[in-house]
């Protein structure tokens, strides 16, 4: 005999959920907002891998060795034969999830609406989880240049132009390109085009002397030919576009000794600040397929809705999970130039 259950056909309140927790969760993903993306179908384990092809006899930087007098052939001849090789990158999905508990009197009696606060800060947390891990992953890339000297121990100097454009020389001599596009908005796969730039991703500390950068452009100068690449973007410098966030946390106090100026949180050494400057498709993210782009899946459990663990309704949930992985895919399209921030 069938049944009717309220997972047979998914519910307007878990359909809601999920909208109201990806609209909170959005803005705080900033990362999350650009590189490749993909999914990995059900069932078919928790490992995908990410393949680029190699250029034509690349070097150790994957930039291709040619010289044109290689390919001259004679008349009459055939030119010799190549083949081609791949580089992989694997990554294994990992799963996350927030959960919050209310009573059914808190849902009935309660002056503030506890079930929809708790969607809101699912979102919220969810979104700073999933930002958090990626920067875990990107901060920790192997190409690093730092605003003076050649170790993070002597950083005590603020970002400047000469270190920007140094930055990008070396990624244009790895090939790398300018990003043109970014991830849309929303619970589906997609992108969406973006001005050619590279974008600068940084702790809000850094703001203050990114604005002094000689020719910085703020944000609401940009006109109307110019859309930024992410709600938010501060400005733009030449070929740079500063996006912010507060959960790009710095390396405390692992500075230099000597202050010149700059934040220190124990007064002792330079707090280093890290920012994250990437080219187009230098890393990717996954979810799991079936659970949109971010790969939420919601739980609503109102305390009304009676079953065996809760046979009088006195208890409900709000919460959700999602699978993700954030991956780096090529370090040399990467960098990250360590900064001190002046102290204001």
């Amino acid at each position: 005999m069938a049944q009717q259950f309220y997972s047979t056909v998914v519910g307007r309140n878990l359909i809601r959920a999920e909208a109201q927790m990806l609209k909170y969760a959005e803005p705080t993903m900033v990362l999350g907002s650009f590189g490749s993306q993909k999914e990995q179908p059900l069932n078919k384990t928790d490992t995908i891998v990410f393949r680029r092809l190699k250029p034509f006899n690349a070097g150790a930087n994957e930039v291709a060795q040619i010289t044109p007098g290689d390919f001259q052939i004679a008349e009459g001849t055939t030119p010799d034969a190549n083949t081609i090789s791949y580089t992989d990158v694997s990554v294994t999905l990992k799963q996350y999830a927030v959960l919050f508990k209310l009573t059914s009197k808190a849902a009935l009696m309660y002056e503030d609406d506890i079930p929809g606060d708790m969607v809101k800060l699912t979102g919220q947390t969810l979104g700073e989880v999933a930002e958090l891990v990626a920067y875990g992953e990107f901060k920790a890339g192997t190409s690093v240049t730092y605003a003076n000297g050649t170790t993070q121990a002597g950083v005590n100097t603020a970002v400047s132009l000469g270190r920007l454009r140094s930055v990008v020389r070396g990624l244009e001599a790895n090939m790398g390109k300018k990003v043109t596009s970014a991830i849309k908005a929303g619970p589906d796969f997609g992108t969406a085009p973006v001005e050619p730039c590279y974008v600068v991703f940084m702790h809000s500390d850094c703001s203050a002397d990114v604005r002094d950068l000689p020719g910085f452009t703020k944000r609401v100068e940009y006109g109307s030919a110019i859309k930024p690449v992410h709600e938010r973007e501060i400005g733009a410098c030449e070929e740079f576009r500063f996006v912010t966030s507060p959960l790009f946390r710095p390396f405390l106090a692992v500075g230099s000794g000597t202050l010149n100026g700059m934040v220190s949180a124990g007064g002792a050494n330079v707090d280093v600040y890290p920012m994250i400057i990437m080219a187009e498709e230098c890393w990717g993210h996954v979810s799991l397929k079936g659970h949109g782009k971010t790969s939420i899946s919601p739980t609503y459990l109102p305390p009304s809705q009676k079953n065996h663990a809760n046979p009088s309704g006195t208890f409900g949930y709000v919460g959700a999970d999602f699978w993700y992985a954030p991956v780096r895919l090529n370090e040399n399209w990467m960098e990250r130039l360590e900064v001190g921030v002046t102290d204001l």
